[in-house]
């Protein structure tokens, strides 16, 4: 049910932001609030909680959101809470931020190393992912893990390539074991 309340609102939301041709400015906005629910949750909190009625969520809504976002996101905001899925809205957002990135065409890369990399390895990284895909921006998030021992693991989209050498070494040993006789 979740993922269902993520996609159709989500959508919904991203077709009314293209329709009225101010999806950058929506999205824009819309990553504020997704980084302000998750440093503030008990607002979330507050706004899903029983005892507190859908006329004062409102109001809470409209003292927070009215005149800051766009009426798109208040909107989409309002008819989670009437509708009783308050907890959603992050992921609501989230949904269509991603809607919103695609058409914009930039990508959101995440490249995990087992080292911290340079800036200008980070540039290097950035320029080839934006010269081997469709995208003419590309937001790149990078994690040091370092139980990749070497190499790197880039994911975009559903896409993952893997050239660390903890998962060479793992296919390695499957080889090995996959040819050593019984």
């Amino acid at each position: 049910m979740a993922k269902q309340v993520r996609t159709v609102y989500g959508s919904a939301l991203f077709a009314a932001a293209l329709d009225s041709g101010r999806l950058s400015e929506v999205r824009e906005q819309a990553e504020v609030i997704i980084t302000a629910l998750s440093e503030n949750p008990e607002f979330l909190r507050l706004l899903t909680h029983p005892e507190i009625t859908l006329a004062e969520k409102h109001e809470m809504v409209d003292a927070v959101f009215m005149g800051t976002a766009d009426s798109l996101i208040h909107g989409t905001i309002v008819a989670l809470l009437e509708k009783e899925h308050g907890l959603e809205i992050g992921n609501v957002l989230e949904r269509f931020v991603d809607l919103a990135l695609e058409e914009e065409k930039i990508g959101v890369a995440y490249v995990g190393s087992a080292v911290a990399l340079t800036e200008d390895q980070k540039e290097r990284i950035r320029k080839k992912l934006l010269d081997t895909t469709a995208y003419t921006d590309m937001r790149v998030n990078y994690e040091v893990d370092p139980s990749l021992i070497g190499g790197l693991v880039i994911r975009l989209g559903d896409r993952v390539v893997d050239s660390s050498l903890s998962s060479q070494l793992a296919s390695l040993k499957h080889s090995l074991l996959a040819g050593a006789p019984e």
